[in-house]
């Protein structure tokens, strides 16, 4: 009789154990737990808000001012050198005349005027420059700003051409003619008055060469 109920236990137990694998492979191959994917929504991702553009603040009046100042000075500068060519040459001339036996009792006051007036050029060139290089740091895109600076360019091109090629060859070539006079002639420190002069005048030019370039920077760095 125990035998007999063993048996009926075990056989019902392996029935069970049969049944539920049966249930999950054959669930599985019959697609009893498929998903139709293509009912399942995707929970919606927050798109970030553009920025507002932010507009630039107004260039306020006192550094359009300072623009405008360093601008005035550097075209009163090429103001005041347009005849120093002339100048020079005169004074080259009046040279050569009393090498020749002519008389001229202002030459040497002349001279030393004319070593005066270039080194004082020279001084403006430099305070002008450094002016320049101070605009650099404030300078922000602006179209009155560059409007300014394109104009501070164009006389700054003048002012260097004008130098390199004009006013630079009339210095040496009255230093050149006042160095081969008799000292007993001409004075005896208008030697040194005509190397101070053409020193200070390739100074000034090597100076504005500076100055060019930084108002180029100044040009690009206003450029809307």
């Amino acid at each position: 009789m125990k035998k007999s109920i063993v048996t009926l236990t075990v056989v019902l137990f392996s029935g069970m154990i049969a049944g539920a694998s049966e249930f999950s492979i054959e669930s599985l191959k019959s697609g009893a737990f498929n998903i139709d994917v293509s009912k399942v929504e995707a929970p919606e991702v927050p798109v970030p808000a553009k920025p507002a553009k932010q507009e630039p603040a107004p260039v306020g009046q006192d550094l359009i001012y300072k623009f405008q100042n360093v601008k005035n000075e550097l075209w009163r500068f090429e103001n005041d050198t347009t005849w120093l060519r002339n100048d020079l040459n005169s004074l080259e001339r009046d040279a050569r005349n009393l090498s020749q036996g002519h008389s001229n009792a202002f030459f040497g006051s002349d001279l030393r005027r004319m070593s005066m007036k270039i080194s004082g050029y020279q001084n403006d060139a430099q305070r002008i420059a450094y002016d320049v290089q101070n605009l650099l740091t404030p300078a922000r895109k602006d179209k009155e700003l560059n409007r300014i600076a394109r104009d501070m360019e164009w006389d700054a091109r003048d002012l260097l051409n004008r130098f390199q090629f004009d006013i630079e060859n009339a210095a040496q070539n009255l230093e050149s003619t006042v160095t081969r006079i008799d000292p007993k002639i001409i004075g005896y420190d208008a030697q040194w008055q005509a190397r101070d002069i053409s020193r200070n005048a390739r100074n000034v030019a090597w100076k504005l060469w500076d100055l060019s370039w930084d108002v180029q920077s100044l040009m690009n760095k206003t450029q809307p």
